[in-house]
């Protein structure tokens, strides 16, 4: 009995120590005896050359604050799916955050409200804060706070291929000021339409998820209206009012008039079988891949305004971290001027800040010069809402029974019920 009982005690502090190592095992933060801090970051494994941009980052960060700061960055997988964000999720609830957290920006909200992050906005300078995009800092704030700064922007644009415009007698807008109406867009997607080529690809193969969105909501924001209520709290009359409904009665027109097919293939545009496409700016790179394709661009077409999606990966700091301070010259050091230029030269990206501009000249001139343009003018952040993982999968849902022909006005006002309802667990 003596020794049953010496197991069972033994069991049970096995038991305690394997979920005490869980808890701590991605923390590992602490001071060395030297009085240097030690940090842990989280960074997602996105491509090759992003990973690579990461870790030698970090290495430069750990020679420059040598015996004061060192980072132990773990690359995570993603993953199908949020794989990554539940891991996130997961660590939250067993104190096993990572003191630095590198997140995907339309998830700010969310874990500032949860109380995933700090805020940092004492650690920011404000003339920091002034050179990067505005659409940065929206997507980084919650709750008038700042929880996340990013390197790097994106967007979405109308690529063209030249060859197939030129033969429709077709010119494009090479200002913001001249760029396509609906109207216009419409009536030059049905132009460059025939048996062989599609007017327009939308990249529908990508499915129900963040691209609808992402690319999506841009046609709500240059029709005037939004997603959510200024203040974030409230999607009725929003996210299903006219101007919402609107815009995604002119994309089932797009479908309806098939200049747009919901069936396209992934690589449509770049061999040939659709004339324009509204794509990431992120697929530049693998154009060089298809020799034959004489491409250009201009900007995303508008109802009542200028408008372009933004948003990418950006750093903040776990509220669970015990140093938040040096956490933050992380954040800092991941988003400075350096970086930004680094990172925008790596994957093709556009820089997050203003003054990075200066030092990447092919922004000056088209084609990039749409880029830089919509990064600066006319970009919009999505909503930062503790709500957004619910409002962005309604949204992609509706955005779908657009495309298929489906009744906007009802489908929106499930989307508004279902993201309602989760607005009202946030409310205070």
């Amino acid at each position: 009995m003596k020794n049953k009982k010496r197991w069972v005690f033994l069991c049970l502090l096995l038991v305690i120590t394997l979920i005490a190592g869980c808890s701590n095992d991605d923390t590992g933060s602490g001071k060395t005896k030297d009085g240097e801090v030690q940090l842990v970051m989280w960074a997602h494994q996105g491509q090759p050359k992003e990973v690579d941009f990461y870790k030698k980052r970090i290495d430069d960060f750990n020679s420059a604050y040598k015996g004061k700061i060192n980072v132990e960055l773990k690359i995570i997988p993603s993953g199908a799916g949020h794989a990554y964000e539940d891991k996130i999720n997961a660590a939250a609830t067993s104190n096993g955050l990572p003191d630095v957290l590198d997140m995907d920006g339309p998830f700010v909200g969310n874990y500032a409200a949860t109380g995933i992050l700090a805020p940092i906005d004492s650690f920011i300078p404000d003339k920091d804060k002034k050179d990067f995009a505005k659409s940065i800092i929206e997507q980084g704030t919650y709750d008038k706070k700042l929880y996340a700064l990013g390197a790097m922007e994106s967007s979405v644009v109308l690529f063209y291929n030249k060859k197939l415009l030129s033969e429709a007698g077709i010119k494009v807008p090479e200002k913001m000021e001249d760029a396509w109406t609906w109207d216009e867009f419409l009536e030059n997607s049905k132009k460059l339409t025939n048996d062989k080529t599609k007017g327009l690809t939308m990249h529908m193969d990508l499915g129900v998820g963040e691209w609808f969105t992402y690319m999506g909501s841009v046609f709500v924001w240059s029709n005037g209206g939004d997603l959510l209520s200024e203040d974030r709290k409230k999607a009725e009359g929003y996210l299903n009012g006219p101007e919402s409904v609107e815009a995604l009665e002119y994309v089932q027109k797009l479908f309806k008039e098939k200049v747009v097919s919901m069936s396209n293939g992934p690589a449509d545009f770049e061999e040939g079988r659709a004339a324009m496409m509204l794509g990431g700016v992120w697929l530049i790179p693998g154009f060089d891949e298809y020799k034959d394709l004489d491409w250009g661009i201009t900007y995303f077409p508008y109802a009542k305004e200028p408008a372009s999606p933004s948003g990418s990966w950006a750093f903040g700091v776990s509220s669970q971290s015990k140093y938040p301070k040096e956490a933050a010259e992380v954040v800092k050091w991941m988003s400075n001027k350096e970086s930004v230029v680094e990172i925008s030269k790596i994957t093709g990206m556009p820089p997050a800040r203003s003054s990075a501009f200066n030092e990447l000249k092919e922004y000056d001139e088209m084609p990039k010069k749409v880029i830089k343009d919509q990064v600066l003018q006319s970009a919009t952040a999505r909503p930062s809402t503790p709500a957004y993982p619910v409002l962005t999968s309604k949204f992609a849902e509706a955005f779908q029974a657009a495309a298929l022909g489906q009744d906007v006005k009802k489908a929106l006002d499930k989307a508004t019920e279902d993201t309602e309802r989760e607005l009202e667990r946030f409310k205070k």
